[in-house]
């Protein structure tokens, strides 16, 4: 265990050392760039003092299945759930809803805390108070935090979950959460999408979510045949946690502090 821990311990600072051209200094970093580099490196030293078994979630119809690792960590963090009958349902296609409650997950392990008057304050007006538990209570963690905004005041919980919408969530999540604006970054860079379809997306926002997750290489399309992100289609259970597992997951994602400007 000594051995994995001290290793682990080796990998993050050596990767981190290595981004920096050899002259890493903690000190002279700014405040996210602190924040993110601590909170990897201590995703790394805990993911390595477990010793790999088999996910606890023991999903029936994941074994086969391409996002079979993100979901079964994501299920061992407590961000997902699945089915009575212990089917995950990988392909089917995610709501809105679910993904208010991955999300609300997800920001509740990151140290948010579910806001007080969750009970007793209306935040969607399709949302009522009287509806599923977990859904308002959640709903309201991802609305005060400004992850999930809905649309004219509304959840639309029922309804699909596009590949744009999820690329708008994540990019706020990622800014809310590490403190780090994709967005404001790609730009700063001067970075220039190669995604082919980027125009199909409805917004200004969407397009700037989508090129945002594909400049941190959140998102391959841009490596795809046709290099398409499909804004507009929907995406599914397992798709999305692939997605947030890659967002989730610090110890995968050290690359993320070449992004940044110090």
């Amino acid at each position: 265990m000594c051995s994995c821990l001290f290793t682990a311990f080796l990998c993050s600072r050596d990767i981190i050392f290595e981004l920096r051209g050899g002259n890493f200094s903690m000190a002279n970093q700014p405040k996210k760039y602190k924040k993110f580099v601590a909170t990897a490196a201590t995703a790394t030293l805990v993911a390595a003092a477990i010793v790999p078994v088999a996910s606890a979630a023991g999903f029936t119809d994941v074994e086969n299945n391409t996002h079979k690792d993100a979901i079964n960590a994501l299920s061992d963090a407590g961000i997902i759930n699945g089915y009575a009958d212990g089917t995950f349902k990988p392909n089917q296609t995610i709501n809105r809803g679910q993904v208010v409650k991955l999300l609300g997950r997800w920001l509740e392990t990151e140290g948010f805390e579910i806001p007080s008057d969750w009970e007793t304050s209306q935040r969607f007006k399709d949302l009522p108070l009287t509806a599923e538990k977990e859904l308002v209570k959640y709903a309201a963690l991802a609305k005060d935090a400004g992850v999930f905004a809905g649309s004219n005041g509304n959840l639309n919980y029922t309804q699909s979950m596009q590949r744009q919408q999820m690329a708008v969530v994540l990019v706020r999540a990622i800014n809310e959460i590490y403190d780090l604006d994709l967005i404001a970054e790609y730009k700063e860079a001067g970075f220039k999408s190669e995604i082919s379809d980027l125009g199909a997306a409805f917004s200004a926002e969407q397009r700037e979510a989508i090129t945002a997750l594909e400049y941190a290489e959140l998102t391959n399309a841009a490596n795809l045949p046709g290099k398409a992100f499909k804004p507009a289609d929907s995406i599914t259970r397992g798709q999305f946690a692939s997605f947030l597992h890659r967002n989730s997951n610090q110890t995968k994602q050290l690359t993320v502090v070449k992004w940044l400007n110090y």
